[in-house]
């Protein structure tokens, strides 16, 4: 796995934390996961699997943190 890619996939996860967090989601399963990658990265153990399961997090995390509010009152 490319180092490059992997530094990114960090990078974006590191970046939507904060967010994360603002919004009141646990993100110890998230750091857990960036973590993992960390070590799987500088370990050369890195898997396709492993990055496809983070990014699909991700974008799950950011797609629910863009979805509409619920109406008032509900």
């Amino acid at each position: 796995m490319n180092a490059e890619a992997i530094l990114a996939l960090v990078a974006q996860a590191l970046g939507v934390l904060p967010t994360l967090i603002q919004t009141g989601v646990d993100v110890v399963g998230r750091i857990e996961q960036i973590k993992q990658l960390s070590d799987a990265g500088a370990n050369g153990t890195v898997t396709d699997a492993q990055v496809a399961a983070i990014r699909t997090q991700l974008d799950a995390d950011l797609a629910d943190f863009n979805s509409d509010l619920p109406p008032q009152g509900v």
